[in-house]
């Protein structure tokens, strides 16, 4: 019998994790499942605990292959799934018991080639945020409708002051297999792969259910230790991603595709600054390398030329100036700012 849904959830390196995560996804209501642990070429236990779950329950299949990447490893799982939908999770984070029939549930009703949801983030054993899909309740299979939300992908518009991103994580989804295979859909081995995947899996979907249930549950403690691992390389996975974004918005033939790029780069340099300000170990003499690094680059300068500045909501065009302008010292207080306001609020 065909499972209803597969779920590809690629590990390594999440050892004190991984049961979490697997636990949950065996918890499932919707019982017609299969579970796809794609060990890349984990240094831990990751493969082993998996082979042990393998054994209990004859949902579960495990992939051992060499390190490739998150894009990679998935690709290694779809390759493998036998089911009418897939899923994805990262073996860091876990799922609430309901959330593949839910999903399922909704794409059957709906005949929708793609099912989306919203997620909570944890921290410290507890809810710090739920964030419902902005689309949810909505259905749409108009081909205009679904180019319009496809662009967010691209990045934010011009005019956009919200501060929140559209979502864009594979792992709050459910795709159609046929969906996936007819159209050779596949992840890459770059930052953000997940835009990339859902610009190609929109652009064929012929319809997209959105749910109001949060129920992926993404582990956003784990953050810091993936800063203090901040190296040069970053640039360049940055540059990587924007190049390949800009590449894709270029067959658009549409110039607002190009715009948000744009946006996109202007975005990117936050979540970069931010990484080099959370990173341990580096001196302010160090951190100021990097940023002067990437305000430099000849990628993202091409990224933000032409861009009105003065649209940007007040705190980013600030930033978005100090770093134009080599205030370093001042974009990374700002940054300090930010993360100190979130804190208060989550509090």
């Amino acid at each position: 019998m065909i499972p209803k849904v597969s779920i590809v959830v690629p590990m390594y390196g999440v050892e004190p994790f991984l049961n979490k995560c697997v636990d949950s996804l065996l918890a499932q209501s919707l019982h017609d499942i299969e579970i796809i642990l794609v060990d890349d070429g984990s240094p831990d236990r990751c493969g082993e605990i998996a082979e042990e779950y393998a054994i209990k329950d004859n949902r579960v299949k495990v992939i051992h292959q060499k390190n490739s990447g998150l894009g990679p490893a998935r690709n290694t799982g779809m390759a493998a799934a036998t089911g009418e939908y897939i899923g994805f999770v990262d073996s860091d984070d876990w799922a609430n018991n309901c959330m593949f029939e839910r999903l399922y549930n909704a794409a059957k009703k709906n005949n929708a080639d793609i099912a989306v949801g919203g997620h909570c983030d944890w921290r410290e054993g507890k809810v710090i945020r739920s964030k419902r899909h902005p689309l949810a309740g909505k259905t749409v299979m108009d081909r205009s409708e679904i180019d319009e939300i496809r662009r967010n992908l691209y990045g934010r518009s011009i005019d956009d002051k919200v501060t929140e991103a559209f979502p864009m994580s594979v792992w709050i989804a459910v795709y159609r297999k046929t969906l996936i295979d007819n159209n050779q859909l596949k992840f890459k081995n770059i930052i953000s792969e997940d835009v990339i995947f859902n610009i190609s899996a929109y652009k064929f979907a012929n319809k997209i259910t959105f749910t109001g249930d949060t129920d992926y549950c993404y582990r956003n403690e784990n953050q810091t230790s993936i800063m203090r691992s901040f190296s040069e390389e970053k640039l360049k996975k940055y540059e990587d991603y924007l190049k390949m974004l800009g590449n894709i918005a270029e067959e658009e033939n549409n110039p607002e595709c190009l715009m948000r790029v744009k946006r996109a780069a202007i975005n990117c340099c936050r979540l970069y600054v931010g990484q080099i300000a959370d990173s341990a170990g580096l001196t302010f003499k160090e951190k100021r390398k990097f940023m002067d690094m990437f305000a430099k680059s000849e990628i993202i300068c091409s990224c933000w030329a032409d861009y009105p500045v003065e649209k940007l909501p007040f705190q980013q065009r600030l930033f978005h100036q100090c770093m134009q302008r080599g205030h370093y010292r001042s974009a990374l207080l700002l940054i300090a700012m930010r993360k100190t306001v979130k804190r208060i609020k989550e509090a």
